[in-house]
């Protein structure tokens, strides 16, 4: 259900979430295992595996990962490795443009996103710029929108308000919730 949080809330919950992330980049080297347990879930979860004879190779969009944030360098790395379209999204002023080309996001095929929290059921609280609240809704219909976190940020419940935008499936190191 969708209630209209105190600010207050978010603050508190970002300021939470940031803390469990910087924990958890306190150590690379658990960092990337866990990174390349997501993205192995990620690839499961959207048969990118298994691409469908006949019809073109998926055209995904992933995240820059920050250093708090689950690594994705090894994740563009994989689709170049299989002829996979990958783009990112690039910060143009209160939006994003999908690159390199200003790619049209009607055209992609998976999105993968990133947020400091999710729900099981795929709410998702971000940095609160609203980026993705607004570029998410531009994707076609039967696009596959992917979080991925570490295992520690899904919560059970976040505020979210009738803008914010979700996701339809998380996947974490642990598998999806």
């Amino acid at each position: 259900m969708r209630t209209e949080p105190e600010e207050s809330e978010k603050t508190t919950w970002r300021r939470r979430l940031r803390a469990i992330r910087r924990d958890i980049a306190a150590d690379p080297a658990d960092r990337a295992v866990r990174s390349a347990r997501i993205w192995s879930r990620i690839v499961e979860r959207a048969d990118l595996d298994r691409p469908a004879e006949g019809r073109p190779p998926a055209r995904i969009m992933l995240f820059e990962g920050l250093p708090t944030e689950p690594d994705t360098t090894g994740w563009f790395e994989w689709c170049a490795e299989r002829g996979l379209p990958a783009f990112r999204p690039d910060v143009d002023g209160p939006h994003l443009r999908v690159v390199p080309g200003d790619v049209d996001p009607a055209t992609l095929d998976v999105v993968v996103v990133p947020g400091l929290g999710f729900t099981p059921d795929g709410r998702r609280l971000g940095q609160g710029g609203g980026r993705y609240d607004r570029f998410l809704p531009r994707l076609r219909p039967g696009c596959l929108t992917i979080g991925a976190a570490f295992a520690e940020q899904v919560v059970a419940d976040l505020p979210v308000e009738a803008h914010d935008a979700d996701v339809d499936a998380v996947v974490t190191d642990d598998g999806p919730p």
